[in-house]
């Protein structure tokens, strides 16, 4: 079993190029049931999916059949399908542990520690100044928010209405701390041109929030994955319109543009816009918006399942610029210097 949970990564890039091949070659061999061949097959899954539930129903069987499933692997015919398998397969990896140790450090960060770091999120709902009206449904972002991180193994800390110069002191205070895996900080609020508004409608680059946690700044978390998800709009102008989901489903605008500067230079950070420059993002007034909401529902599905979260943020795209927000479109954005899979493993 653990042959297979080391090389998991390598195994799931080679398998996914044919996946029914390989699936048929394990259900002949009875390693898994017709049923449960069935069922991997008839899910709605990418390639890459449909090998992952196969490689953790087969650990989940035990050790007899991943011994079985590994020999299967070894097989010329099988082997001749997935060249790849020749290396994975020759020893290399469970003859030479350090090479093995090389080979997972370059494809993927250490996810091990519980808990696996700090999430900080700014909900700037309510705001001391008449042009900033209150986010409606903004609430229910931050409940989502916490409670996906918290699952994940994080320790949340969820900050209400802050002033500017508040937001500035806790994001140093943040960046001051023992990091162990990872970090991520959610703000929620409205924009513009210059940045984010605080509560006191003072404005915060979101350079500002990125740079006290590069490698320089924050030397705890050198080398280890920085998340940034920013709820703001990026433009005055409105999308041109989609159909509309009618007087019960209003949606409204994190008002104004912010344009963020590109991210620091620096590696292994991932910001993720809820929309892309010059367009609005939008916020439906008691669901919460579409790109957190659509960011948390797709975190739930795909973390157990070890997706990547590239992976994850991709079909969050692709989900929010397909739906219709009243009589408009969104099409968020992800921007990284990530330099390895990052996959937030329930493990």
């Amino acid at each position: 079993m653990q042959d297979i949970r080391k090389r998991k990564v390598p195994l799931t890039e080679t398998l996914m190029s044919d996946p029914d091949y390989i699936l048929q070659h394990v259900q002949q061999e009875n390693l898994i049931t017709r049923r449960e061949y069935t069922n991997i097959r008839s899910v709605q899954r990418s390639s890459e999916g449909r090998v992952i539930d196969l490689l953790d129903k087969v650990m989940d069987k035990g050790e007899e059949t991943c011994r079985r499933f590994l020999s299967l692997l070894q097989q010329p015919e099988v082997q001749d399908t997935f060249p790849p398998l020749k290396k994975l397969c020759s020893g290399e990896f469970t003859d030479n542990p350090i090479q093995e140790t090389q080979n997972a450090a370059l494809s993927e960060y250490r996810m091990s520690s519980l808990p696996r770091g700090h999430c900080l999120i700014f909900n700037n709902q309510h705001f001391e100044t008449e042009s900033l009206k209150e986010r409606k449904g903004s609430y229910q972002d931050a409940e989502d928010l916490k409670k996906v991180f918290s699952w994940l193994g994080f320790s949340v800390h969820v900050l209400q209405d802050q002033p500017v110069q508040e937001m500035r002191s806790q994001l140093q205070q943040f960046s001051r701390m023992e990091h162990s895996d990872c970090f991520v900080c959610c703000v929620l609020s409205h924009g513009t041109e210059q940045g984010i508004y605080g509560r006191d409608g003072a404005l915060l680059r979101i350079q500002d929030v990125l740079s006290p946690f590069t490698s320089s700044r924050c030397p705890s978390l050198a080398g280890k994955p920085k998340l940034f998800f920013i709820q703001a709009c990026q433009a005055q102008d409105e999308e041109p319109p989609a159909q509309a989901d009618g007087p019960e489903d209003p949606y409204d605008t994190d008002a104004g543009p912010v344009v963020p500067e590109t991210i620091p230079n620096d590696s292994d950070i991932l910001l993720g816009m809820a929309t892309v420059e010059d367009r609005k993002s939008y916020r439906h007034t008691y669901r919460g918006s579409a790109f957190i909401q659509e960011l948390c529902k797709q975190l739930e599905w795909g973390c157990p399942r070890k997706e990547d979260i590239l992976s994850i943020m991709t079909r969050v795209n692709r989900k929010v610029s397909s739906t219709s927000l009243g009589k408009f479109k969104q099409m968020p954005e992800p921007r990284y210097t990530l330099t390895k899979k990052l996959i937030l493993s329930m493990d």
